[in-house]
């Protein structure tokens, strides 16, 4: 039982305001917390109030961090190891107060010496907390800071040093990139980064593309199966031209280990033939601007390694193709370069095509579809769809 006081209460006052209530002693607890209000000062400035989930609470009570990031041109997310959440101000019309160790009637005991009083402060009122909302981290920042310390080969990294260049750990990335820790992992090893001397990098892309081919023409000489690449062998004689930490991660990038060995028992693996095709793509488009289709095709299929079958599925979210202008053509469009707000993504699309199938925009914004927001649901809400001949189209949602 609590009340407020503008003076000091006594065991009498309290128990007038039992009896006034109409209630019994014996059904109320022995301790009352008598409660009075801090002086003024600037409580709601000191504290905030964040509601968390059970899942995020015991997490919390389990030892584990939740860590806000943002810079202050950002809006605040909050973090976990494993999971990012939007930070939104609520406001709510009953009165929140903090109140430090307040007691509830589990942590308190019978007294033997009749009802007790208790003082405790209420430090302030508050009507506005904050909310959480499961969202997709803002990885964007990744590329936009790791694009400015490219590795270009061991002969440029002195450059890198006289320059200033500013180098990111894992932690330094975590510090600027509002991100978790395994949505940051996932997101450097999805776009093939590396760490050299405990700093992440891209390889530079034309860097890239000659150790990738160094990989390729070496199985190619041995005239191996694309299925049985030696990859000691490969390594070990390569390791001339390209360090072998860079040449190690971007063999793992490529291939993959098999259940079969050599003579000499050692594991022999086999090259992805999606990532392979996939990349030798973009090395072709980067250089021009719209390409005649049937001749990329043709040079495409030509670049690969023999045993391996180009598909315009390993294009998805890389090029556009027009199969309706004479001759048809395909040009480099890739979705890492569009921005992560939704409005500014969207405009961009339909400023680029004035219509979409379902199966071509798909690629351009499942990144930003959630477990609660799927593309379909997206695209309702940012697009107009419209059907031509039995085929459903996505236009502007304000297209004339």
């Amino acid at each position: 039982m609590a009340g407020i006081n503008s003076y000091c209460r006594t065991v009498e006052d309290v128990q007038n305001v039992i009896q006034h209530a109409k209630l019994s002693d014996d059904e109320l607890h022995p301790l009352t917390q008598v409660l009075s209000f801090a002086p003024k000062i600037e409580v709601q400035e000191k504290y905030k109030f964040l509601e968390l989930d059970s899942t995020l609470l015991n997490n919390l009570q389990n030892g584990q961090s939740l860590v806000f990031r943002g810079t202050k041109d950002e809006n605040a997310v909050l973090c976990t190891n494993k999971q990012t959440y939007d930070v939104k101000e609520a406001e709510t019309s009953n009165s929140l107060l903090l109140l430090p160790d307040l007691r509830w009637p589990a942590q308190q005991t019978v007294a033997e010496t009749g009802r007790m009083l208790e003082e405790k402060q209420v430090l302030g009122v508050f009507h506005k907390y904050y909310e959480l909302r499961i969202c997709k981290p803002k990885l964007r920042k990744v590329h936009q800071l790791l694009e400015k310390c490219l590795y270009r080969g061991p002969e440029y990294e002195d450059d890198i040093v006289k320059t200033g260049v500013k180098l990111y750990t894992f932690q330094d990335l975590l510090d600027n990139v509002q991100a978790s820790k395994l949505e940051l992992k996932a997101e450097l090893k999805e776009n093939m980064a590396f760490c050299i001397n405990g700093a992440w990098r891209f390889l530079e892309h034309e860097y890239h593309f000659r150790v990738l081919s160094y990989i390729l023409n070496f199985v190619d000489e041995n005239s191996w199966p694309i299925n049985q690449v030696n990859k000691t062998e490969t390594l070990q004689s390569l390791a001339a031209l390209v360090p072998m930490d860079i040449l190690d991660q971007c063999f793992s990038w490529y291939a993959e280990e098999t259940v079969a060995a050599s003579k000499e028992g050692e594991p022999l693996y086999r090259l992805l033939e999606a990532r392979v095709c996939r990349f030798l793509a973009e090395v072709l488009l980067r250089q021009a601007g719209k390409f005649n289709l049937e001749e990329f095709l043709l040079s495409w299929q030509q670049s690969v390694p023999e045993g391996m079958q180009t598909s315009e599925k390993y294009l998805e979210g890389m090029a556009l193709m027009d199969k309706n202008s004479k001759p048809e053509v395909i040009w480099y469009f890739s979705e890492a370069d569009l921005p992560e707000d939704i409005n500014e993504r969207i405009r961009i699309l339909f400023q680029t095509r004035e219509k979409w199938t379902l199966d071509e925009i798909r690629p351009y914004v499942q990144r930003l579809a959630t477990e609660k927001v799927n593309v379909n649901a997206l695209l309702t809400k940012y697009a107009r769809a419209s059907s031509v001949g039995g085929v459903r189209y996505y236009s502007a949602k304000h297209a004339k």
